[in-house]
């Protein structure tokens, strides 16, 4: 099988030729264009499994460039990072919003752009056979003579299927998903949420950690600390997800969930460092309901904490990591949540006191 084929734009030859030495010391092969336009004509040409471009060049940007990749027939699905020396969130969100899948700021850290491009390299292979399934599926909705309904039987069994597979990823409790998805919920409609998203929420809540069907098993169940290698290939498992339920089909709501749900409130998260209610509110909801289950789980990396403990933690935490106001909710949501906890646990729950 031949090695991925990786396209590097860049204006300057010392940058561009420094981004393929790494690439092909990760394995890949390259091919290199000076300036948008002509990356343009090589695209069309060579069909790369993956693009790499800077954002300031002469003629033609690297939000520019991406736009029109994505525009072109062959480019809707090849998986894109910019390199950028602007690290606003302005720009972040731009690149985000012409289609760029990823985004690295300026000096570029070597092990953070080798596991960036072995991630979207295993994205785009899984993307190709999850391809395939959708084009399968679309084709036979399209003979269908109850189309609404059988999209919706499909879709459902689509994340009934996709959340399996998710499951196998947590050795712990096969009822964590149940639990985050139940919490997450409860804690959209005691925020106030419309009853449909709060029930998209707990459809696609448990697929918040799917993108670790691309992680490999020696990371996932490692018992010990993770190298810092082996982190930056973790957080890699936010931008598998999104992709690939971008690929199946799935409403914002879920991609989001996937992308986000490690963001921080205070901008130090992953994959691309939003702050505050610039990230989703269903991420952040998710987010919530993931630590606190996080944290009163057993892992094979960690002991479990108390309900109270749990309470306690969750509070300190509000306004650094989560959205303090979802927290403090949550908190006062206390009964409702013992009680999903108690309904979706294999172990007895000891006494707590909840705010």
């Amino acid at each position: 099988m031949a090695r991925p084929l990786v396209l590097i734009i860049d204006d300057e030859d010392i940058q561009r030729t420094h981004l393929a030495e790494m690439s092909r010391q990760a394995g890949f092969r390259t091919v290199e264009a000076a300036n948008g336009l002509e990356a343009l004509d090589v695209f069309q040409q060579v069909e790369p499994h993956i693009i790499v471009t800077d954002y300031h060049m002469p003629g033609l940007d690297g939000r520019s460039l991406v736009a029109r990749i994505r525009h072109l027939r062959k480019g809707s699905r090849v998986p894109i990072m910019v390199i950028t020396s602007d690290d606003l969130r302005r720009t972040k969100i731009q690149l985000l919003q012409a289609g760029a899948d990823d985004f690295l700021v300026k000096p570029v850290d070597s092990l953070e752009f080798t596991a960036r491009l072995v991630a979207m390299a295993r994205r785009a292979a899984i993307l190709d056979v999850l391809g395939t399934v959708t084009v399968q599926r679309n084709e036979a909705l399209r003979s269908l003579e109850a189309r609404t309904r059988e999209l919706e039987r499909l879709t459902h069994g689509l994340v009934a299927s996709l959340e399996r597979a998710s499951s196998l990823n947590d050795t712990d409790t096969g009822l964590h998903i149940q639990r985050v998805s139940s919490y997450a919920a409860h804690l959209a409609r005691a925020h106030g949420a419309d009853e449909a998203l709060a029930q998209q929420i707990h459809r696609y809540a448990g697929l918040h950690d799917i993108g670790k069907v691309g992680i490999p098993d020696a990371i996932l169940k490692k018992p010990g600390q993770l190298s810092e290698l082996e982190f930056e290939q973790m957080k890699t498992h936010t931008l598998i997800g999104a992709e690939l339920l971008r690929e199946a089909g799935l409403p914002d709501v879920a991609i989001h969930i996937a992308l986000y749900h490690h963001e921080r409130w205070d901008g130090t998260g992953y994959p691309h460092g939003l702050a505050g209610t610039d990230i989703p509110l269903e991420a952040r909801l998710v987010a919530v309901a993931d630590v606190f289950d996080a944290m009163v789980t057993r892992r094979v990396y960690k002991d479990s904490v108390s309900l109270e403990l749990a309470d306690s933690e969750l509070a300190r935490v509000g306004g650094t990591q989560l959205d303090p106001s979802l927290t403090a909710l949550f908190n006062r949501e206390g009964a409702e949540i013992r009680h999903i906890y108690q309904q979706y646990t294999d172990a007895p729950t000891e006494s707590a006191s909840w705010t």
